[in-house]
């Protein structure tokens, strides 16, 4: 790891800490409550017995997807041991919850048919490790979800810009367009990919391991 992505590791982690106790409150949790239902409506086209939330935060999608699915056996992971205090809380005391980094996942290959990601991507700063990585842990078969925010292409461009500078201080690395997301997975071996705008504030972008 080099010093810029240990850099925007620490900033997500600090600004998350920061954030832990209030999180529901922010414009980061109202941003992300949003994507809740849809991302709900595309995990149910899908079969599966074992999920890993990566970037899991206070728990919310964990214990919505844990009430519809009470069999499955979830686990969770973020960087922010304060976000994981907070789900702890509250979440089902079955659900593994881990501290941890996205580029050097805790647990054995192959190891769950469901992987979601929502409202954290953006925060990677190598993105084709961290997919690499989604992908190890992944059933031949299973299928990785990622949610995250959309912008028009000169709304990206700047925000892009700034996530570069000093002032950038939540962590923030990157907003994504369908194209790179779409080139991304399919680097990292993911087939069958599908991207959706929704209300052309945040995407889902859905791919498969192991073709």
């Amino acid at each position: 790891m080099n010093s810029a992505e240990q850099t925007y590791k620490e900033k997500s982690k600090k600004h998350f800490n920061k954030q832990a106790a209030i999180y529901a409150q922010t414009w980061d949790g109202k941003y992300c409550r949003k994507m809740y239902g849809n991302v709900l409506g595309k995990i149910r086209q899908f079969p599966f017995v074992s999920l890993l939330d990566v970037g899991c935060g206070s728990g919310e999608m964990l214990a919505m997807l844990k009430k519809e699915f009470p069999n499955v056996e979830a686990y969770g992971l973020d960087m922010s041991e304060q976000m994981l205090n907070q789900a702890r809380k509250y979440l089902d005391p079955n659900i593994c919850l881990q501290p941890g980094d996205v580029d050097s996942l805790p647990w054995p290959d192959h190891k769950f048919d469901l992987l979601v990601c929502n409202a954290s991507f953006h925060h990677f700063p190598n993105p084709l490790r961290s997919l690499t990585e989604m992908y190890r842990v992944l059933q031949p078969g299973g299928r990785l979800l990622i949610a995250d925010p959309w912008w028009s292409d000169k709304i990206r461009q700047a925000i892009n810009y700034y996530l570069k500078s000093p002032f950038n201080l939540s962590g923030d690395v990157r907003i994504y367009s369908r194209q790179e997301m779409e080139q991304l997975l399919a680097a990292s071996g993911f087939g069958s990919i599908d991207w959706e705008l929704i209300e052309r504030t945040y995407y889902i972008a859905t791919a498969v391991a192991g073709y």
